[in-house]
Parts: structure tokens; C-alpha cells; sequence
């Protein structure tokens, strides 16, 4: 039943007109006008007793450090994560104890003239709090090169001597950062050089011993260990002596050839001037007499084609052909002795030159074998060296670094710190209007909440009489009478005096004695 009610309660309350919403209103004056009353004097305390605060800002350009820089361009950051990243680091500091510490320190200092006391946990958290680090407007944290401090304080003037003072401080304190990070990557660069140099002179001591073991051929196996194409001298020469062996096996056959061919030329001397002059090459005597020989053997034919075999000139030709039969038979001798000796020192040549062969081939077989752990030990030695330049280099840049955290600025400050000409925050009749207006719209709700319309409060008097003509037949007559309708009264009313809850019980057990009569009729 109170369901019901709240349902027709509001459902009152939405059909109400302005002019009785006012009368509302100035009828329940005291219950919106107490909460308008409380509230606005909650603000006005609040605001005489709040604190506003300046806020002061100071805008600074980051750069990285040139001797990490990775870019083509002096001064830009590689990406802008790291821009970003080093922004953050910058937030960081500035948020650190040791540097609002020392911030509070130098201000007061600077105020007083005397030596300041370390501030307290309490007030680095506060100040903490009213420091902020933030991008230029309408641009996102890390997409520039600029950002802006702010300090809030409730002095503009010491305000500025803050964000001031924290400007100098991040800058120090970076320096420090960045010298300790520095000395830090030195000593372990250092050590690491180190290393590498003991790594390199075991390396170098080791190749040495390699090399003084390979001996002669060490020009030859570094030539095959560094060239990747063509041969070395040593192959050179391996192809050389095999093409020399085969000429003299080629010139020792051939001498064996001419060597037959002769002999069976001394036994007949007419198989000699058959033969060809290619096997008379090296034998230029024996190639001069067979043409004699020729010559004159053709001069006595054609004298005795014309005169006859008494005739002294065919005597003298005959004389000469004998004379160069016999010297060509004795030259057949002196060459087949020469034939011999110089098929003898081919012989002995190509054995020299297959002894010279096998040498070489032993020799490239070794440094075959040599080869591998050679080249080993060569790319340990350049692998200790690579290592042992990285490293340098890696020490050169971080000295360099560290010579120039003392002396280079990465933070640079944009002129002067300001403020604007305004505190931050509402002002104090701000706050009051506002603390106000929140009271009245609070008491104007709990006055539509909580009092009751006239118009729903009337059926608690009573009945509510309603004329309805109902034909009613008896017999054949027709009558219209008025029929009285009863509102329903709610049985159960919270919050009522006893006489009046004694009324409401007396109405209503009446009204249920009327509805039952009417049942019956």
C-alpha cells in the first residue's frame, strides 16, 4: 500500500501547475531557505579559509647529447620515444626529494639570508604535489622539444623563486646524473678494454706459436687463407712443374722414337731419306747430309741420263754420293751417341721434376691441413680485435660524455618564469554562489520530497460524493437516484497523532459499513 501511494504521489506531483509550485514553495519557505542559509555559510567559511594559490611556469627546450646521438642531425632525438623517455626523466627529477630539498632550501635562504634547515617529509610531499611538468597546449606529452614547469604557491613572488629555483635545480642535478651514469659506463668500459686486451694478446700468442710451427710456407698459407679466388704461388708452381714433366716425357719419347729410327737407318742407309724432317728437328746435321745426300744423288742421275758410267764427271758425282754416304753413316753414329746421353738427362730431368712435383704436392697437403686451424686462430685474433675497437670506441664516446656533463646544458629555459595575472582556481564569491546555489536546489528538493499537494490530502476527510444516474428496475418502474462513491482511504498512515489516526479508523470502518449495504440492496 505505501507502493501506491508513492506512485500516486508522484504522479500528483508531475501534474502540479507553476502557480501551485509556488505556492508550494512560499507556503514551505523554512524548509529551502534553511539548507540555501546553511550551505551558503559553509562556502563562505570555506572560502575565508581556503588557500589559492599563484602558479607560476617556466618553459624549457630538451636536447639530447651529441656524442649518443644517432642521427645525421646534431641535437635531434632519434625518435620520439626518446624524447619522451628523457621528458619523464626530467619529471622524475623534478618530483625526487633531493631536488625539492634543495629547492626549498635555496628559497628560503634566498628570503632569509641565512642558512636554511632541511625541510620536512610533510612539505617535499606538498610541494610535490603543486609541481607539475606538462607539453605546450593542445600538444601531447613527448610530441616536442618543449614543456613547461608549473609551481603553485600562495606568494606569486615566491612562487616565481620556485619554479626558478627548480629550473637550476634539474639542471644540476641532471649534470650530477649524468656524470655518475658516465663514470659508471667508464669503469665498466674500462674493464671491458681490458679484457679485450688480454684476450687479444692470448689470441696474438697463440697465432704466433701457430705460425712459427708452419715454418717456410707461412706466405703461402696466409695467401690461402686470405684469397678467396685464384691460386697461390705454390699452386703455381705445382701446375708448372707437371706441364715441364710432361714436355720432357713428351721430348724423351720422341728422342726414343729417333733413336730407333736411327739405328735402323745405320743398318740401311736408304730408310734415312725417307724419313720426315720433323724427326730431324734436333739433329741438323743428319738433316744437312740427308739433303747432300739427295742433291748428289740426283746430280749423278742426270749426268747419266746424258753421258755414260766412264765418263769422268759421272765418276766424280758417283765419288760424292759415297763420300756423303760414308760421312752421313758416321754422323748416324755420333747422333745415336748423342740421342742416348740426351735420352738419358730426359729421363733423369723427368725424374727430377716428378721428385719436385711430389714435394710440392706434399707441401700443399700440409698446408692443407693447416688450413683450418690457421684460419682459426686468425679469426680469433680479428674477432679479440673487433671487440677491443667496439669497446674503445664505446670508452671514447662515454669520455667524451662525461668531459661534457659538467659543461653542456640538455635542459634550456625559455626567458623569464611568469604567472598570470589571476590566482588559480575559483575565486571566493565564486565558491559562495556556487555553495548557494547548491543549498537551494537542495532544499527545493526535499520540499517536493516531502510535503504532500492539497489535492491528494482531501480524500483523507472523508468521502468524496459522486452523482451517477443508475437505473435501478423494480418492476416495471425506472428511478435514478445518486450514488454516493467512496475514495479509498489508506488504512496505515505513518507519523499521525492517535486522535487523528482514531478518526481516519472511525471513517473508514464506516465507509466499509456503506459499501457492504450497498452490496445487498
Amino acid at each position: 500500500m505505501s507502493f501506491n501511494t508513492e506512485n500516486n504521489h508522484s504522479g500528483n506531483l508531475a501534474g502540479l501547475s507553476p502557480a501551485e509550485c509556488l505556492r508550494l514553495l512560499v507556503e514551505q519557505r523554512q524548509k529551502w531557505l534553511l539548507p540555501t542559509m546553511v550551505c551558503g555559510a559553509l562556502a563562505l567559511g570555506y572560502s575565508l579559509v581556503m588557500s589559492r594559490y599563484w602558479e607560476a611556469t617556466q618553459g624549457f627546450v630538451v636536447r639530447p647529447e651529441v656524442s649518443g646521438s644517432s642521427t645525421n642531425e646534431v641535437g635531434k632525438f632519434a625518435d620520439l620515444y626518446q624524447m619522451r623517455t628523457f621528458q619523464e626523466t626530467i619529471l622524475e627529477l623534478a618530483k625526487s626529494p633531493q631536488v625539492i630539498a634543495a629547492t626549498l632550501k635555496a628559497v628560503e635562504q634566498a628570503e632569509t639570508g641565512e642558512p636554511a634547515e632541511a625541510p620536512s617529509a610533510t612539505a617535499i610531499e606538498k610541494m610535490r604535489k603543486r609541481l607539475s611538468l606538462l607539453p605546450p597546449g593542445g600538444a601531447e606529452f613527448g610530441k616536442t622539444e618543449v614543456c613547461y614547469l608549473q609551481v603553485k604557491d600562495t606568494n606569486r613572488q615566491r612562487a616565481l623563486k620556485l619554479v626558478a629555483e627548480f629550473g637550476r635545480q634539474i639542471d644540476r642535478r641532471l649534470h650530477s646524473l649524468r656524470t655518475e651514469k658516465s663514470r659508471s659506463l667508464r669503469n665498466e668500459l674500462q674493464q671491458q678494454v681490458a679484457l679485450a686486451e688480454e684476450a687479444l694478446e692470448a689470441e696474438t700468442a697463440r697465432l704466433a706459436k701457430f705460425e712459427a710451427q708452419v715454418g717456410a710456407d707461412l706466405g703461402e698459407l696466409r695467401m690461402l687463407n686470405a684469397s678467396n679466388s685464384g691460386q697461390s704461388d705454390l699452386r703455381q708452381q705445382a701446375i708448372r712443374l707437371n706441364d715441364e714433366r710432361r714436355a720432357a716425357e713428351l721430348a724423351t719419347r720422341e728422342s726414343s722414337q729417333l733413336l730407333e729410327v736411327l739405328q735402323s737407318a745405320r743398318n740401311e742407309p736408304e730408310q734415312l731419306i725417307a724419313m720426315p724432317n720433323s724427326l730431324l728437328t734436333s739433329q741438323p746435321t743428319l738433316r744437312r747430309l740427308k739433303d747432300g745426300l739427295v742433291d748428289a744423288q740426283l746430280r749423278v742421275a742426270r749426268l747419266e741420263g746424258t753421258r755414260t758410267v766412264d765418263h769422268p764427271q759421272v765418276k766424280a758425282a758417283n765419288s760424292a754420293v759415297e763420300f756423303v754416304r760414308q760421312d752421313l753413316h758416321r754422323e748416324l753414329a755420333v747422333a745415336i751417341r748423342g740421342i742416348q746421353v740426351e735420352i738419358k738427362i730426359g729421363n733423369s730431368r723427368a725424374a727430377k721434376l716428378d721428385q719436385q712435383y711430389a714435394d710440392v704436392q706434399q707441401r700443399l697437403s700440409r698446408l692443407a691441413q693447416l688450413r683450418a686451424g690457421y684460419a682459426n686462430h686468425m679469426s680469433a685474433v680479428d674477432n679479440s680485435r673487433l671487440v677491443l675497437d667496439r669497446a674503445q670506441k664505446q670508452l671514447g664516446q662515454v669520455s667524451s660524455q662525461l668531459a661534457a656533463s659538467s659543461s653542456s646544458k640538455l635542459v634550456t629555459p625559455i626567458d623569464q618564469p611568469e604567472t598570470g595575472p589571476y590566482r588559480a582556481g575559483p575565486g571566493r564569491s565564486t565558491i559562495v554562489l556556487l555553495g548557494t546555489f547548491g543549498g537551494l536546489v537542495l532544499g527545493i528538493g526535499w520540499v517536493f520530497l516531502t510535503v504532500t499537494p492539497a489535492a491528494e490530502r482531501e480524500p483523507e476527510l472523508g468521502v468524496t460524493p459522486q452523482t451517477q444516474p443508475t437505473t435501478r428496475t423494480s418492476g416495471n418502474e425506472a428511478a435514478a437516484r445518486p450514488v454516493v462513491e467512496i475514495m479509498p482511504v489508506p488504512r496505515h498512515v505513518p507519523n499521525l497523532p492517535p486522535h487523528i489516526a482514531a478518526k481516519i479508523a472511525e471513517i473508514v470502518k464506516a465507509r466499509e459499513s456503506v459499501v457492504s449495504s450497498d452490496r445487498c440492496v
